[in-house]
């Protein structure tokens, strides 16, 4: 039997209906047989992850191996090429990147394939390679381990004599089922069993796994009430048309403190381009977990961020910075990449500052890369976290008209203070400034500037927004991450107004943060696990590289990667623990990093008051913020303003 799934429509599927002709002209009983299964996943999306489209999965499992024709000499994982006596396949797992290109808009460098678009070339070997590996990762995530994936590409505008000498991966429209088969006895390094080959890319139990109706590989994402609300924010919000007007013709810099809107306005911003003229924007931030709930938020809104489609990437500075090292050949591999950061940085700036590497050889980078580096315009988040090098790079790729910024004002975390003013004529840079609180309720920005002011920051000057009254606090005192007494309230409060736990945000200190080999873990989220809850713990580097999938699970980040994000309810825990760990770090740091303060104890305190406001500003509607029994500067602090706050700031000891 062979079962096309998922779209029934577009390249993709017409692919799957070439490649379902072919296998039938090979062995027409498959169409009716009971024991053997092929199953075609059209469009297969891998949501919450980095790489979230697979043109065509293929996987095949018969009842006893079926053989074919030989047409080329087999490459096994040991010995020397042989042309086999016999070659049957009893299972295979194939993932295909289907291209429509006729023969102009493809080329091979050797046997790697690019394909031409109007922005760039795209290598598709490259592509169709992550492209597998991912998939490995989502099959392992949803019950499927162990299985090996081969990667194919399917030329459906060119005939086989178009394409390289073998062994490649590539088909062309007039290959047989066969000529696949015998290619991958070129490519999958099958076993040489004196001449003899059965192709098998895993155990029976690990295809009837995949076959099972248990095993739900096409899974869809349901956007939760306030995800609704997020998306109309991006899409249907009003946005002045001359925002829009100075995109790609002024550099511009949307600036104001946490909570006023800057990531929205930037979403909204590329949306709109996107919507409006089919441009392709590149989102960069600092922070992963940010980037898992941007991805998330465009994964529910459809966007893509193809070549050939236009569309929306989201990736970190870092990542993208590394890329393009490797592809100057400044790196050779992503080793010890973030160790030496500052050094290999230095070491770009060097060649393009000399002159050694010029605009045309970026720009052929950009030509021959296009996938990853042709972009319309370029989106900065945390934009005043940017060191003056990398500001420097950014401009030497693209234009400074190119680049919208969104400046947090003091919200400084990579202890730097960036200006993307520098070196513009003041007609090249459109700053724009947001001070009204668009996240907050009115109750919680009134909370958040006495806390400020408790705190001893001055000029704090973030607007209530009249428009949204209300909002509450909670202060915990004693250990809560523990316990599930509290927040099971907290949950069913939320779902009574329609929300969540993907709709909240829990905060953690490095203190309740657990590394236990290869393991890392919270322990709110450890608590929570244990009492049959579901948790996104972005507290491990593997999880915040997959944004959460299911509605029930409550998102866990440690404070330093929380800016950006927001929450219906945040719950702070340890927060002062935190005070106490920003603090410590401050004192920690190389003596020129100060300011207007006269001792280093100060700097440090102002440091860690600072960094309060971030998490103190990422909830929407109710903040709950645990603090130990033990006396701190923060309890005295939170002390304070619940006094004069108690109509809806509540005091609560455990």
């Amino acid at each position: 039997m062979i079962e096309l799934v998922g779209v029934g429509e577009g390249k993709e599927y017409e692919a799957a209906l070439h490649l379902r002709k072919q296998l039938l002209a090979v062995w027409p009983d498959l169409s009716q047989h009971p024991d053997d299964h092929v199953k075609i996943f059209v469009g297969l999306k891998l949501y919450g992850h980095p790489i979230e489209d697979i043109d065509l999965f293929v996987v095949g499992q018969f009842s006893e191996p079926r053989e074919f024709d030989i047409e080329f000499k087999f490459y096994p994982r040991e010995g020397e090429p042989f042309v086999p006596r016999r070659a049957s396949v009893r299972n295979f797992a194939l993932v295909i990147e289907a291209k429509s290109h006729d023969a102009t808009g493809v080329r091979f460098d050797d046997k790697v394939a690019s394909v031409r678009y109007p922005r760039g070339w795209e290598c598709v070997t490259e592509k169709a390679r992550q492209q597998l590996f991912e998939l490995k990762k989502y099959l392992a995530r949803n019950g499927v381990p162990k299985i090996y994936l081969q990667d194919l590409i399917f030329f459906s505008g060119l005939r086989e004599p178009d394409l390289p000498n073998r062994p490649h991966n590539c088909f062309g429209i007039d290959a047989s089922f066969e000529r696949i088969l015998n290619i991958l006895g070129q490519v999958s390094s099958p076993a040489n069993n004196d001449r003899r080959v059965t192709l098998s890319f895993g155990s029976e139990d690990v295809f009837d796994s995949i076959f099972s109706s248990e095993t739900a590989l096409l899974q869809t994402m349901e956007p939760t009430p306030l995800d609704r609300r997020r998306m109309d924010r991006i899409v249907k919000a009003a946005l002045p048309e001359a925002w829009l007007d100075d995109l790609t013709h002024r550099q511009v810099v949307v600036r104001g403190r946490g909570g006023v809107g800057k990531t929205v306005i930037l979403l909204q911003m590329a949306y709109r381009a996107y919507d409006s003229n089919r441009m392709r924007s590149l989102v960069l931030t600092y922070n992963k977990a940010l980037v898992a709930d941007m991805r998330r938020t465009m994964a529910l809104l459809g966007v893509p961020h193809q070549i050939e489609k236009g569309g929306i990437r989201i990736e970190t500075v870092h990542a993208f910075v590394g890329r393009l090292m490797h592809e100057l050949g400044i790196i050779k591999t992503y080793d010890s990449f973030l160790e030496r950061y500052e050094e290999h940085k230095e070491t770009l700036l060097d060649y393009i500052r000399s002159g050694a590497l010029s605009s045309d050889d970026l720009e052929s980078v950009l030509q021959d890369n296009a996938d990853d580096f042709a972009w319309d315009a370029i989106f900065v988040d945390e934009g005043q976290d940017w060191p003056s090098n990398e500001i420097e790079i950014l401009r030497a790729v693209y234009q400074p008209e190119r680049i919208v910024v969104a400046d947090g004002v003091d919200q400084y975390v990579r202890a730097s203070v960036a200006d993307w003013s520098s070196g513009l004529a003041r007609e090249k840079m459109r700053p724009r400034r947001l001070r009204r609180c668009l996240r907050m309720k009115a109750s919680l920005a009134h909370f958040v500037a006495d806390c400020a002011n408790s705190l001893g920051l001055q000029n704090w000057d973030l607007e209530p927004n009249p428009d949204a009254n209300g909002g509450r606090v909670i202060i915990v005192e004693g250990d809560m991450s523990g316990q599930t007494a509290l927040l099971s309230q907290i949950f069913g409060e939320a779902a009574e107004l329609g929300n969540y736990p993907v709709d909240l945000l829990a905060c953690v200190p490095p203190s309740l943060v657990v590394r236990d080999g290869e393991d890392t873990y919270s322990i709110p989220g450890r608590t929570i696990r244990q009492n049959g809850g579901v948790v996104w713990d972005a507290s491990s580097s593997d999880v915040r590289e997959i944004y959460p999938t299911e509605r029930d699970a409550l998102r866990i980040v440690q404070y330093d990667s929380c800016r950006g994000l927001e929450g219906w309810t945040v719950i702070n825990y340890a927060f002062d623990d935190f005070y106490d760990y920003k603090y410590e770090q401050w004192l920690a740091s190389p003596p020129d990093l100060g300011g207007l303060f006269e001792t280093k104890d100060d700097l440090a305190a102002a440091f860690a008051a600072q960094w309060m406001m971030i998490p103190l500003t990422r909830a929407m509607d109710t903040l709950v913020i645990n603090v130990s029994k033990r006396p701190s500067v923060v309890k005295d602090a939170l002390m304070r303003v619940q006094k004069r706050r108690s109509d809806f700031v509540e005091w609560v000891g455990l």
